[in-house]
């Protein structure tokens, strides 16, 4: 008896629907997608075309808007990709509707409506609290660190960027010599470039420069600190030097990234990385609701900044801001966080990084200084009670998941655009993206 197989039919001719939107099922995300975006405001992207209709037509920005933020949701970020998955996969094409934007156009409706897209996330945010997916009864919070579109060892010192601004700035002179100064026709894509380039060099010659210049001026003060209290016989030890300390532990001179003079050198799991540091405020069914891009390579500072850009970010949305019980890490502990925190009415626990009761305070004297500190002292025994730990236990799967999704689902570990403003709407669409992934959830459960 023969073998009995299936064989492919290549050359049979197939009758598909008509209706290209009977190619997927009907809970598919793409269908969220369009019904979310079609809701969306776009006044703000409309009008930034003409409107006598002159000129050759441009895509619809309802498209591009659903279609940049499908590739958020799939992962799938970079333009020239994007322009394959309209012609390649049936997602894609069913919200182009066949049409088949090059990476060209895909990138610069990017940069032109960066501010744009990333004013979605609080759009996307009133739909999800139309449907009562945000409640911020409790709320956690945390960080992560993401790498930038520069890589660590572009990071130059102040006296080698001087060194290569005077190598373009003789390469200029000699370039002028040559042509004799004349150039009537447009600049070359080349030399536009090279300028771009020069513009990252001074910027981040200049951030060092006034970096130093804040240094020195702060070791001037201590200068006449010290001389002011030796002319009333007050002084005490040695007087500060001219030169001021360096700024990191490892006593190397301060650098800047010149590919992107806006990343900063962040520690993370792997080692060092030239990026951002990604903060973000989660409620219990892991919905952003609050969401900022920062330089500040460690979180201490960072947990009221943050709640402060969540509450405009809910009152944009047209949700009263009303925080309550907030969850966060270590990394956010310290005696003026917690004030602040009792002065707002904010339930804050945090685990205390010196906890005598985590085994972190090696001598009673460290636990006496804690008693000491009165907002510590007072969120240590509130984070102690059975109902502390309780809730305490919820930040762990709540933000620690949504960096996962953020980073494995959606393949967001390193920016694609240049400069903090660019990178830090681009962190807003792809949390805006994640939201509509819940909200895709939902429906299906539903």
């Amino acid at each position: 008896m023969p073998q009995n197989f299936l064989f492919p039919q290549r050359d049979q001719p197939l009758l598909l629907p008509a209706d290209m939107r009977e190619w997927l099922p009907e809970d598919d995300l793409v269908f969220v997608m369009l019904d979310a975006v079609a809701t969306l405001d776009l006044g703000e992207f409309r009008g930034r075309y003409r409107a006598d209709g002159h000129g050759r037509a441009a895509f619809d920005p309802e498209m591009m808007v659903a279609l940049l933020l499908y590739g958020y949701c799939q992962g799938e970020r970079s333009s020239r990709v994007l322009e394959k998955r309209c012609v390649r996969d049936v997602g894609y094409r069913v919200i182009t509707g066949g049409l088949r934007p090059d990476h060209a156009t895909i990138a610069r409706f990017r940069a032109r409506h960066e501010k744009a897209l990333g004013g979605l996330f609080s759009q996307v945010l009133r739909l999800l609290a139309a449907v009562g997916l945000v409640s911020l009864g409790t709320i956690s919070l945390d960080g992560t660190k993401l790498a930038g579109n520069a890589a660590q060892k572009a990071n130059r010192t102040l006296p080698a960027i001087e060194k290569l601004l005077a190598e373009a700035a003789a390469a200029d002179a000699a370039e002028d010599a040559r042509l004799g100064g004349k150039l009537d026709e447009p600049t070359p894509r080349t030399l536009a470039r090279r300028a771009e380039r020069r513009e990252r060099l001074a910027s981040a010659r200049d951030r060092l420069a006034a970096e130093d210049q804040a240094r020195r001026d702060a070791q001037r003060a201590k200068q006449q600190a010290w001389d002011a209290a030796a002319a009333t016989g007050k002084r005490g030890g040695r007087r500060p030097g001219d030169e001021p300390p360096r700024p990191n532990r490892n006593n190397t001179a301060p650098r800047a990234n010149i590919t992107d003079p806006d990343v900063r050198v962040m520690r993370n799991q792997k080692g060092y990385v030239a990026g951002y540091n990604g903060q973000l405020v989660v409620t219990t069914g892991q919905v952003i609701v609050g969401a900022m891009l920062s330089q500040h390579p460690v979180d201490r500072t960072l947990l009221h900044p943050l709640l402060d850009t969540c509450r405009q970010q809910l009152s944009e949305t047209g949700i009263r801001p009303e925080l309550r019980t907030v969850l966060a890490d270590s990394g956010y502990v310290s005696e003026q966080t917690f004030a602040r925190a009792d002065a707002d009415g904010l339930r804050l626990l945090a685990l205390l990084a010196k906890d005598p009761a985590r085994r972190y305070v090696r001598t009673p004297q460290h636990a006496l200084h804690l008693d000491r500190l009165p907002a510590t002292a007072r969120a240590r025994r509130r984070l102690r009670h059975p109902r502390g730990r309780d809730d305490y236990k919820l930040r762990a799967r709540t933000v620690e998941p949504v960096f996962g999704q953020l980073k494995t689902c959606q393949k967001l570990t390193m920016m694609s655009r240049r400069g903090l403003a660019a990178c830090e709407n681009e962190w807003l669409l792809a949390c805006a993206a994640h939201n509509l992934r819940k909200l895709h959830r939902h429906r299906a459960e539903g």
